[in-house]
């Protein structure tokens, strides 16, 4: 006789984390969840008090994985700042970890162009984010007003990169990128 393995809080996260991958928000639904884990719902029960438990759980582990993981390695890491812009900024590049990555981002922002709880999380990771950026600039001797908008547009390159021109060799987007963020790791003067 078999048994099931147990399910963690973390199984039914990943769970919901695929679904909203695959199928969208309205997809992450107990039901759903509960068949494709091929469990009972009384297994949610015991990790959520309900679907938006589960759903602010989501938010949050995305924000812990996603940036504030991230932000910790780097500022861990004996990098200088230059190094630390050119690892942020390779993390698009590393693999089947990045694809999903991406595909988990764009759930998130899809979902957030209609729920509130979404829409506050991802603001709070997008000014998160782009303080590390400016922050990480202005290291690297940026004035202030630079860092600023320079830091705005490496972000929004930084989130397009997974989606415009998906179908490009990779090296090919690679090499690319290469070019691009050596342009903006060049110290601008007055």
């Amino acid at each position: 006789m078999s048994t099931r393995p147990t399910l963690t809080r973390e199984d039914w996260i990943q769970a919901a984390q695929r679904m909203l991958i695959k199928g969208g928000i309205d997809t992450v639904r107990i039901d759903n969840l509960a068949k494709e884990l091929n469990i009972t719902r009384g297994s949610f029960y015991y990790h959520f008090k309900s679907r938006e438990d589960l759903l602010q759980s989501l938010l949050i582990n995305w924000r812990a994985r996603a940036t504030e993981n991230i932000i910790q390695q780097l500022g861990s890491s004996p990098y200088s700042p230059s190094e630390r812009l050119q690892q942020l900024l390779s993390l698009p590049f590393r693999g089947n970890a990045a694809r999903e990555a991406a595909a988990f981002e764009i759930g998130i922002r899809g979902w957030a162009r209609r729920d509130p709880l979404a829409r506050q999380a991802m603001d709070e990771v997008d000014s998160h984010r782009l303080r590390y950026i400016e922050s990480v600039l202005k290291q690297m001797g940026y004035k202030d007003q630079q860092a600023h908008d320079t830091a705005s547009l490496i972000y929004a390159y930084q989130l397009s990169i997974s989606i415009v021109q998906p179908n490009l060799p990779t090296a090919e987007r690679f090499e690319q990128h290469q070019r691009i963020i050596q342009q903006w790791l060049n110290v601008p003067t007055d």
